[in-house]
């Protein structure tokens, strides 16, 4: 009489968390985990879905590989169902899952390492003072003040509202803002209704 051909097979659970069998008849035992007669694990947290599914093996082998995944955490379990010695199928849900993970791991080593250099600094500081690198200026745009204010000084019978919307694109409404915020500064002055000449 032929043994009996077992395969070890990794289900996902409604609640996420994975959950791993053996079986000779695989269809069926998934309908059993669905209907609530399958295993005490899975009765609560149907529906679930079939992840991997292993070679066919011997009774024995099946169970070594179901007692060495179960053992493990469910994210390893995914890997240890990705080796190529049990040539398992793995889902791109599954995969993503991972790579889900593995993300996580980058922003909390991120994060460790910027702790650990904070916390190096001030030792490093006491040991010996840092050369600080020479400080370039940066070439500062001007402000839409220093824009307007720079015109009116060029001007030397002054300029109205409507010539500095001309040259500097500004609407009315930002020339009148400057116009009067400057003029209360005492940075210009009006020599007309509406002309403006610098201090």
């Amino acid at each position: 009489m032929s043994e009996k051909i077992w395969v070890v097979y990794l289900v996902r659970c409604a609640d996420n968390s994975l959950y791993c069998g053996v079986s000779t008849d695989l269809k069926n035992r998934l309908i059993e985990h669905n209907s609530g007669k399958g295993a005490k694990y899975t009765r609560s947290r149907r529906p679930v879905d079939l992840v991997g599914i292993g070679p066919q093996m011997s009774k024995s082998e099946a169970l070594k590989l179901e007692y060495r995944i179960k053992r493990l955490p469910s994210d390893q379990k995914i890997f240890e169902l990705t080796r190529k010695e049990n040539k398992m199928t793995v889902t791109k849900r599954d995969l993503q899952s991972l790579q889900r993970q593995i993300k996580a791991l980058e922003k909390k080593m991120e994060k460790l390492i910027a702790a650990a250099e904070r916390d190096e600094k001030p030792n490093a500081a006491k040991k010996a003072p840092a050369k600080k690198a020479p400080v370039r200026k940066k070439l500062m745009q001007p402000t839409a003040t220093d824009q307007v204010l720079n015109i009116i000084k060029r001007s030397k019978k002054g300029v109205n509202a409507a010539t500095l919307m001309t040259k500097t694109g500004f609407d009315l409404k930002k020339v009148r803002n400057i116009l009067q915020r400057t003029y209360k500064q005492g940075k210009i002055k009006r020599v007309e209704k509406g002309i403006y000449v610098g201090v």
